[in-house]
């Protein structure tokens, strides 16, 4: 094969940034620290007991009520995955679309945000809710776990958790030295590196975490040799954990991620107007200088105290984002050729502050009661030249801001030893004010301001039975609801598009057991959504959102851990969904009626499977191998399931392998994923946006 020298130069180049700072992660933990011995493992049963935080007290995931999804640490680490996008495929019944500029969309078991202004399933960081996509899909690293919640969250999450929520944990800092850096180089000159770095402290301990990327893209250009959707960026984390007294623990976490890779939506086209319809993976891009660069911030300030009789805990957040973007639109369909499209910037900045008072349990009844209040702020400087219309700039500054009020409570009375009710309550009061002024296609328009409020009450009711010692029966009851809201685009009359909430009544009834002394672990769930005033927008050059459906869905969720014997476990999981259609459908504004249509990003089947095996040689350390395989059956990306939007049915095979040192202060790792190559899209709608061809990576790890 021959190399050009610019290919060899970009080598080189990400050779010597991985190198380096790889190095800089070694020398921070061995110059400036001691080197300490590591503990060996201490005996452990098959299947850890797996501690959750989704009902905000500290439990086992097979005692909660609920439907609840957890990717450990263990998982997340060997997995060296950076992006929702690739973690969705984990979590059967969730769904990650991207759509550019405005971040990410989220489907869980058929629920998604169909239109208004917000998502229909919660993202929190540390207890945080991020209300925007763009600060919810920024790159993970260095965490504890993720849960993810299936079902409406409307007591304990409040607003926008209508399908569920997905808590993302960082590892907190420890009362012990450790460090610990890992590099890898991959597809399409990928180089990346990342690393921690804990440091003790009396009563306190401080943990830094950083990660970064650097490498070509995976979508190829037609009139030139650039590549896009390269996988560059880097991000920081600063955790501190005090305990001044025993009575008092504050946790302090800061992080900032910058992401310049630019996104794939931004460059393909839609799949009737592909330069070759056998290969997703090509795009025609003539912008000399399209771009999309988001920073993130995120800091948080949890501090809990104990009064004796309950703790009471203080969750403190603030988020900003930032989105600066232009590209072409040619990808939409030739007539769109010299359309120029961009935003200078979009930021987002938010505040929260939640109050908890939780019982210490251990008594027949338990509960937990708290107070939320969240404001929220966007500004964007939406531009768009369109020459087939006219010449001349577009420009749209619009600016919105929320706030919301919440009170609520939990509570859990142990009936008898084997009967438990459990019941939840929040009040919520919500305002919503969006203002515009700017020109468009249809003319110019002066600044417009409109702005209304709701309130709102949601509950749940759950009933548990204890079969047994190791199995729990259980039904439950749970409302959620989005809030209503504007568009950020007048309408040809020169008035905002309002809408008012949408609601959602939630059945559901499952079984948690484990058996063979732990070594295996079954659940199974049966669910039915009932879906009312659903907000669906309507696309065109300016979208109107109704709240003009009523929507059922119900399905099955199984998931499945067996450990075989210590070296081999087989775990599986999946969802279907047979019913997950638009009942009654009727729009105000566009008079579609898409009734009896499938709810978009809502496969039928999807599943997830693995086969993890491990094997010690001798003195020298572990051999350890997983191979996994998930798929989803065809779906459809817009609710007018148009066939163009439409996501063909399948698969994709990944392969872990992995060697450990006895000592566990070294390892080395491959990695591949779609190894069959599987064309698929994580969006398909005016652009488009492929995911990953077969990629694969290699890499060492070291730990102190």
């Amino acid at each position: 094969m021959v190399v050009s020298c610019g290919e060899q130069h970009r080598v080189t180049k990400r050779a010597g940034w991985l190198m380096g700072l790889s190095t800089f992660g070694f020398l921070i933990s061995t110059a400036a620290f001691p080197q300490t011995s590591l503990v060996a493992k201490a005996e452990k049963d098959l299947l850890e007991e797996v501690i959750v935080t989704a009902r905000k007290i500290e439990e086992s995931v097979q005692h909660i009520p609920m439907s609840v999804q957890v990717l450990s640490k263990d998982f997340l680490e060997r997995a060296d995955v950076t992006r929702v996008y690739e973690l969705q495929f984990n979590i059967p019944g969730l769904v990650v679309n991207s759509v550019g500029m405005l971040g990410a969309g989220f489907a869980l078991r058929g629920i998604a945000d169909q239109g208004g202004s917000s998502l229909s399933i919660a993202n929190h960081l540390n207890g945080v809710y991020l209300a925007t996509s763009n600060l919810a899909i920024a790159r993970t690293f260095d965490l504890e776990r993720i849960e993810v919640l299936k079902g409406p969250q409307g007591t304990l999450y409040g607003r926008n958790a209508t399908g569920g929520s997905i808590n993302y944990i960082t590892r907190a800092p420890q009362d012990e030295f450790t460090a610990h850096v890992e590099a890898a180089y991959g597809s399409f000159n990928t180089a990346r590196a990342e690393g921690q770095v804990n440091i003790p402290f009396e009563k306190s301990a401080l943990r830094l975490a950083f990660i970064g990327s650097e490498g070509d893209g995976y979508i190829s250009n037609s009139v030139d040799d650039r590549k896009f959707a390269e996988s560059d960026f880097w991000g920081v984390r600063v955790s501190w954990l005090a305990s001044p007294t025993e009575k008092l623990q504050i946790n302090f976490m800061a992080q900032y991620v910058r992401d310049d890779g630019a996104s794939g939506e931004l460059w393909d086209p839609n799949p009737a107007f592909l330069p070759d319809p056998d290969d997703i993976w090509l795009t025609t891009v003539t912008l000399p200088n399209p771009y999309l660069v988001t920073e993130n911030d995120t800091v948080s300030l949890n501090v809990e105290y104990d009064l004796g009789f309950a703790q009471l805990h203080s969750i403190t957040g603030y988020a900003h984002s930032k989105v600066s973007g232009l590209d072409d639109c040619a990808g939409i369909q030739p007539v769109f050729n010299d359309c120029v499209r961009g935003v200078d910037p979009l930021t987002y900045e938010q505040w929260s502050q939640e109050i908890q008072l939780i019982s210490n349990g251990g008594a027949a009844f338990d509960w937990l009661i708290g107070a939320n209040f969240f404001s929220g702020d966007e500004s964007r400087n939406f531009h768009l030249t369109l020459p087939f219309f006219s010449p001349v700039k577009r420009i749209d500054l619009s600016s919105s801001s929320e706030t919301a009020y919440a009170g609520f409570g939990q509570a859990t009375w142990q009936v008898t030893p084997l009967w438990s009710v459990s019941g939840g309550l929040r009040l919520s009061h919500e305002k919503n004010r969006v203002s515009s002024v700017g020109t468009r296609v249809a003319g110019d328009y002066p600044l417009k301001v409109a702005e209304d409020d709701w309130s709102h009450v949601s509950w749940r009711f759950d009933l548990e039975y204890a079969l047994s010692e190791n199995v729990l029966a259980y039904a439950g009851v749970s409302t959620g609801f989005k809030s209503g809201g504007f568009t950020t685009t007048v309408l040809a009359d020169g008035e905002f598009d309002g809408f008012e909430p949408e609601n959602l009544t939630a059945f559901e009834t499952g079984v948690k057991s484990q058996s063979l002394d732990h070594r295996l672990t079954l659940n199974a769930s049966a669910f039915y959504y009932d879906f009312k005033d659903l907000q669906v927008s309507t696309s065109g050059v300016i979208p109107v959102i109704d709240n003009a459906a009523k929507a059922k869905v119900y399905g099955l969720d199984f998931d499945g851990l067996f450990a075989i014997s210590d070296r081999w476990t087989i775990s599986a999981g999946v969802v279907w969904l047979p019913q997950r259609e638009f009942v009654d459908f009727g729009a105000d504004e566009s008079h579609d009626d898409l009734s009896g249509n499938k709810l978009s990003r809502a496969p039928e089947w999807s599943g997830t499977t693995a086969i993890n095996y491990a094997q010690p040689w001798q003195d020298l350390g572990t051999f350890s191998l997983r191979i996994e395989y998930n798929y989803r059956s065809a779906f459809y990306f817009s609710k007018d399931n148009d066939p163009v939007e439409k996501q063909e049915g399948f698969g994709l095979l990944n392969v872990f392998l992995r060697f450990e040192s006895m000592s566990a202060r070294w390892y080395i790792f491959a990695t591949g994923r779609n190894l069959t190559d599987e064309p698929y899209f994580n969006q398909i709608f005016i652009q488009s946006s492929p995911g990953y061809p077969a990629n694969y990576e290699v890499g060492f790890g070291l730990r102190y």
